[in-house]
């Protein structure tokens, strides 16, 4: 199972609120960073196979029909998905990227908390630690509760697709482990990734 890197988050975090500093905010950080933590231990797995073949459907969410479908070895992370799914729009993979669970969250007028995501390495847009693509393996996640994703990219522009789990297989004998992940099939002209530029 996946695990965050706290650091020293609590020890910090404590350290603020007995110091009388920003008490009302920095408790309900707290509070959000242990729901943000119970989801995903409720999403998380170790039933899946690592070393089978994960086949999802990746739709752009602001041009349609435009739309991927990757295989992706369970072994593999998110932060391969996202490369993938980045490379076969043809765009330039230079901005922070994020997969959202399918979780319903209160209106947060304090602004503690992200959504139910999973951030690109370096993230730290968060006020409380957050799981890394990088870390979290494509098998980790329980697709009979979380069947489909968010997957947001350039936070700025907003690139936004839905990643639909279509079904897991066995690794082929022959096929190389090195050519995954890769498209099986794809609709659509993706946009230009940068529109407004002239």
């Amino acid at each position: 199972m996946p695990i965050i890197k706290e650091g020293d988050f609590y020890e910090q975090i404590n350290g603020a609120i007995a110091a009388g500093r920003h008490i009302s905010y920095l408790k309900e950080v707290i509070k959000k960073y242990e729901e943000y933590k119970k989801v995903f231990a409720e999403n998380f797995t170790t039933k899946n196979t690592k070393g089978a073949v994960y086949e999802f459907r990746i739709s752009y969410l602001l041009k349609k029909p435009v739309w991927r479908e990757i295989e992706i070895l369970g072994k593999q992370s998110f932060f391969d998905l996202a490369e993938e799914t980045i490379a076969s729009m043809n765009w330039e993979n230079d901005h922070m990227h994020g997969f959202d669970l399918k979780y319903p969250r209160k209106p947060d007028p304090l602004i503690t908390g992200s959504s139910i995501s999973i951030f690109a390495p370096g993230w730290e847009d968060d006020p409380h630690p957050t799981f890394k693509t990088d870390e979290v393996m494509i098998a980790d996640l329980d697709y009979i509760k979380q069947s489909k994703l968010r997957f947001t990219f350039d936070y700025g522009d907003g690139h936004e697709f839905d990643v639909e789990f279509k079904k897991m297989r066995v690794l082929s004998k022959g096929e190389k482990i090195s050519n995954f992940p890769h498209v099986i099939d794809q609709r659509g002209v993706a946009p230009e990734q940068y529109s407004n530029w002239r």
